[in-house]
């Protein structure tokens, strides 16, 4: 799913993106993130899970598929798309440019 934010708008996305490239990080972890929370990241599940894995208390596998299989991260994962995609109509609706 295409995102609205991106490094230069987002500080959130900013800051993981340093990560990655200090490889703290992985790209996959760092994907999984950006697509399946494409509204907001900052999210506090994602920020606190987040955290885990930069100072090495769980592992980045076990970390997304508890996201994937939690409930209230399910919840705010299809609530964050039904989000995204109710802004990418009103913005087809008025006539704005494509987004990234």
């Amino acid at each position: 799913m295409k995102t609205l934010h991106n490094t230069k708008n987002c500080n959130y996305r900013r800051f993981l993106h340093k990560l990655l490239k200090h490889g703290r990080i992985s790209g996959r972890f760092y994907k999984f993130l950006c697509r399946n929370f494409p509204y907001s990241l900052t999210y506090r599940g994602v920020t606190a899970n987040v955290n885990e894995v930069i100072n090495g208390r769980s592992k980045e596998d076990w970390v997304m598929q508890i996201m994937k299989t939690n409930e209230d991260h399910k919840s705010q994962i299809e609530k964050q798309k039904s989000l995204m995609k109710s802004n990418i109509e009103c913005r087809k609706k008025i006539g704005w440019k494509q987004i990234n």
